[in-house]
Protein backbone atom coordinates (compact mmCIF):
# COMPACT_ATOMS: atom_id res chain seq x y z
CA UNK A 1 0.00 0.00 0.00
CA UNK A 2 1.79 3.35 -0.81
CA UNK A 3 1.97 6.37 1.18
CA UNK A 4 -0.01 9.61 1.44
CA UNK A 5 -2.89 8.05 -0.88
CA UNK A 6 -6.25 8.18 1.02
CA UNK A 7 -9.34 5.87 -0.16
CA UNK A 8 -12.80 6.37 0.00
CA UNK A 9 -15.54 3.60 0.05
CA UNK A 10 -18.56 4.72 -1.91
CA UNK A 11 -20.42 1.88 -1.51
CA UNK A 12 -22.83 1.20 1.60
CA UNK A 13 -21.45 0.20 5.28
CA UNK A 14 -22.14 -3.79 5.59
CA UNK A 15 -19.96 -6.18 6.25
CA UNK A 16 -19.50 -7.63 2.20
CA UNK A 17 -18.69 -4.12 0.97
CA UNK A 18 -16.47 -3.31 3.99
CA UNK A 19 -14.62 -6.49 3.30
CA UNK A 20 -14.34 -5.86 -0.70
CA UNK A 21 -13.01 -2.14 0.05
CA UNK A 22 -10.12 -3.06 2.57
CA UNK A 23 -8.91 -6.28 -0.35
CA UNK A 24 -8.73 -3.57 -2.91
CA UNK A 25 -6.92 -1.31 -1.10
CA UNK A 26 -4.53 -3.75 0.32
CA UNK A 27 -4.16 -5.04 -3.08
CA UNK A 28 -3.90 -2.11 -4.83
CA UNK A 29 -6.59 -2.35 -7.09
CA UNK A 30 -8.95 0.52 -5.27
CA UNK A 31 -8.39 3.86 -6.92
CA UNK A 32 -7.13 6.72 -4.36
CA UNK A 33 -9.10 9.66 -3.91
CA UNK A 34 -7.10 13.38 -4.78
CA UNK A 35 -8.50 16.45 -3.41
CA UNK A 36 -8.49 19.29 -5.86
CA UNK A 37 -10.06 22.99 -5.91
CA UNK A 38 -12.21 24.40 -8.29
CA UNK A 39 -10.71 25.40 -11.73
CA UNK A 40 -10.32 28.77 -11.44
CA UNK A 41 -12.26 31.12 -13.32
CA UNK A 42 -8.65 32.96 -13.59
CA UNK A 43 -5.70 30.54 -15.11
CA UNK A 44 -2.92 33.08 -14.28
CA UNK A 45 -2.06 35.15 -11.05
CA UNK A 46 0.61 37.54 -11.96
CA UNK A 47 1.75 35.55 -14.96
CA UNK A 48 1.89 32.30 -12.89
CA UNK A 49 -0.40 29.47 -14.16
CA UNK A 50 -2.78 28.21 -11.69
CA UNK A 51 -2.94 24.58 -11.36
CA UNK A 52 -5.61 22.81 -9.16
CA UNK A 53 -6.05 18.74 -9.35
CA UNK A 54 -9.25 18.69 -11.59
CA UNK A 55 -6.66 20.40 -14.53
CA UNK A 56 -3.59 18.91 -13.54
CA UNK A 57 -2.81 16.26 -16.36
CA UNK A 58 -3.79 19.06 -18.91
CA UNK A 59 -1.71 21.98 -17.90
CA UNK A 60 1.39 19.89 -15.95
CA UNK A 61 1.28 16.76 -18.25
CA UNK A 62 1.29 18.94 -21.62
CA UNK A 63 4.04 16.88 -23.70
CA UNK A 64 4.93 20.01 -25.83
CA UNK A 65 5.54 22.03 -22.42
CA UNK A 66 8.22 22.11 -20.34
CA UNK A 67 6.39 22.87 -17.03
CA UNK A 68 8.08 24.47 -13.45
CA UNK A 69 5.26 23.97 -10.92
CA UNK A 70 5.48 25.20 -7.18
CA UNK A 71 3.63 23.54 -4.81
CA UNK A 72 2.96 26.00 -2.10
CA UNK A 73 0.93 26.68 1.36
CA UNK A 74 -0.98 30.03 1.54
CA UNK A 75 0.31 30.40 4.73
CA UNK A 76 4.06 29.67 4.31
CA UNK A 77 6.39 32.38 5.37
CA UNK A 78 8.73 30.86 2.63
CA UNK A 79 6.00 30.20 -0.22
CA UNK A 80 5.53 34.21 1.09
CA UNK A 81 8.48 35.55 0.49
CA UNK A 82 8.79 33.59 -3.33
CA UNK A 83 5.98 34.50 -4.84
CA UNK A 84 7.25 38.28 -5.95
CA UNK A 85 10.10 36.15 -7.44
CA UNK A 86 8.55 33.41 -8.81
CA UNK A 87 6.35 36.47 -10.54
CA UNK A 88 9.64 37.69 -12.12
CA UNK A 89 9.93 34.29 -13.41
CA UNK A 90 6.53 34.25 -15.06
CA UNK A 91 7.52 37.70 -16.91
CA UNK A 92 10.86 36.74 -18.07
CA UNK A 93 9.35 33.60 -19.38
CA UNK A 94 6.03 35.13 -20.71
CA UNK A 95 7.16 35.16 -24.46
CA UNK A 96 9.02 31.77 -24.06
CA UNK A 97 5.98 29.46 -25.48
CA UNK A 98 7.44 25.97 -24.31
CA UNK A 99 8.15 26.79 -21.03
CA UNK A 100 5.23 27.49 -17.70
CA UNK A 101 5.56 28.89 -14.81
CA UNK A 102 2.90 27.45 -12.46
CA UNK A 103 1.85 26.93 -9.07
CA UNK A 104 -0.65 24.83 -7.01
CA UNK A 105 -1.91 25.42 -3.51
CA UNK A 106 -0.79 22.02 -1.93
CA UNK A 107 -3.38 22.13 0.59
CA UNK A 108 -6.67 22.16 -1.46
CA UNK A 109 -4.76 19.80 -4.27
CA UNK A 110 -3.54 17.17 -4.66
CA UNK A 111 -1.92 14.49 -7.64
CA UNK A 112 -0.38 11.21 -8.15
CA UNK A 113 2.41 12.83 -9.68
CA UNK A 114 3.34 14.89 -6.62
CA UNK A 115 5.05 14.41 -3.36
CA UNK A 116 5.16 17.04 -0.98
CA UNK A 117 7.18 16.96 2.16
CA UNK A 118 7.19 20.82 2.62
CA UNK A 119 6.36 24.21 1.33
CA UNK A 120 7.47 24.93 -0.89
CA UNK A 121 8.23 22.08 -3.14
CA UNK A 122 9.80 22.91 -6.58
CA UNK A 123 9.15 20.43 -9.00
CA UNK A 124 10.44 20.71 -13.02
CA UNK A 125 7.91 18.20 -15.77
CA UNK A 126 9.92 18.22 -19.10
CA UNK A 127 8.45 17.90 -21.88
CA UNK A 128 7.78 14.63 -23.89
CA UNK A 129 5.99 11.69 -22.87
CA UNK A 130 7.84 10.63 -19.76
CA UNK A 131 7.03 13.92 -17.37
CA UNK A 132 9.06 12.35 -14.32
CA UNK A 133 9.49 15.24 -11.51
CA UNK A 134 13.09 16.77 -11.16
CA UNK A 135 12.83 18.21 -7.84
CA UNK A 136 14.76 21.58 -7.25
CA UNK A 137 16.80 21.76 -3.84
CA UNK A 138 19.29 24.01 -4.63
CA UNK A 139 18.24 26.22 -1.46
CA UNK A 140 18.57 29.76 -3.13
CA UNK A 141 15.39 30.52 -4.66
CA UNK A 142 16.46 33.22 -6.55
CA UNK A 143 15.66 34.45 -9.84
CA UNK A 144 18.89 34.16 -11.52
CA UNK A 145 19.03 30.15 -9.50
CA UNK A 146 15.22 29.08 -11.00
CA UNK A 147 16.31 29.95 -14.68
CA UNK A 148 19.34 28.21 -14.39
CA UNK A 149 17.55 24.89 -13.50
CA UNK A 150 15.27 25.53 -16.03
CA UNK A 151 17.52 26.41 -18.62
CA UNK A 152 19.47 22.58 -17.47
CA UNK A 153 16.38 20.59 -17.33
CA UNK A 154 14.36 21.68 -20.00
CA UNK A 155 14.12 19.31 -23.11
CA UNK A 156 12.78 21.90 -25.68
CA UNK A 157 15.94 24.79 -26.14
CA UNK A 158 14.93 28.41 -25.66
CA UNK A 159 16.09 31.72 -25.97
CA UNK A 160 15.39 34.62 -23.47
CA UNK A 161 14.25 37.88 -24.79
CA UNK A 162 16.94 40.09 -23.87
CA UNK A 163 16.99 42.42 -21.19
CA UNK A 164 15.25 46.01 -22.11
CA UNK A 165 14.92 47.55 -25.21
CA UNK A 166 16.86 48.10 -28.23
CA UNK A 167 18.31 51.25 -27.31
CA UNK A 168 18.75 50.33 -23.66
CA UNK A 169 21.15 47.35 -24.94
CA UNK A 170 23.33 49.50 -27.01
CA UNK A 171 24.01 51.92 -23.89
CA UNK A 172 24.53 49.11 -21.52
CA UNK A 173 26.75 47.71 -23.54
CA UNK A 174 28.88 51.35 -23.61
CA UNK A 175 28.51 51.58 -19.84
CA UNK A 176 30.17 47.93 -18.93
CA UNK A 177 32.71 48.69 -21.73
CA UNK A 178 33.41 51.83 -19.14
CA UNK A 179 33.60 50.49 -16.51
CA UNK A 180 36.03 47.53 -17.48
CA UNK A 181 37.93 50.54 -19.05
CA UNK A 182 38.08 52.34 -15.76
CA UNK A 183 38.67 48.96 -13.80
CA UNK A 184 41.89 48.75 -15.74
CA UNK A 185 42.69 52.14 -15.27
CA UNK A 186 42.60 51.79 -11.26
CA UNK A 187 44.58 48.16 -11.58
CA UNK A 188 47.03 50.33 -13.31
CA UNK A 189 47.31 52.82 -10.64
CA UNK A 190 47.63 50.45 -7.92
Amino acid sequence: MAKNKKYKMKESVDEKNIKAFAEAVLDGSAQPEYKSAPIPEEPTDGGVTVVVGKNFDEIVKAKAKDILLEVYAPWCGHCKALDPVYKKLAKRFVKVDSVVIAKMDGTENEHADVEVKGFPTILFFPAGDSKQAITFDGGDRSLKALTKFIKKNAKISFELPKKGKKGEDEESEESAEKKDDSAEETKDEL
